[in-house]
């Protein structure tokens, strides 16, 4: 695995964690008949999983956008100056 893909790969495990702090707050125990069921991703994305990813050009520098984006292509994009929203409600998700 390439230098990139790990610190693509790190860069979005730790988006995740941190947006997992933001939604918990405060430390909670779990009630025992509630199974852990959900992903990550889907902890992660908030309406349907569709998103619209902001990246910087690698050449020039300048923001581009692409439209309609399953969550699971996030890993195709670079991490430097990545942004993604929520197609739905337009809420900043990474």
């Amino acid at each position: 695995m390439t230098d990139d893909k790990k610190a693509l790969r790190e860069f979005v495990a730790g988006a995740r964690a941190l947006a997992r702090k933001k939604k918990l707050g405060a430390p909670q125990a779990q009630v025992s008949g509630e199974a852990e069921d959900s992903s990550p991703e889907e902890d992660l994305v908030c309406c349907k999983g569709v998103v619209h990813i902001a990246y910087r050009g690698i050449a020039d520098d300048r923001m581009y956008l692409s439209y309609s984006r399953q969550w699971n292509e996030i890993r195709f994009f670079r991490a430097n100056g990545l942004r993604v929203f929520c197609a739905d409600c337009r809420h900043r998700v990474l």
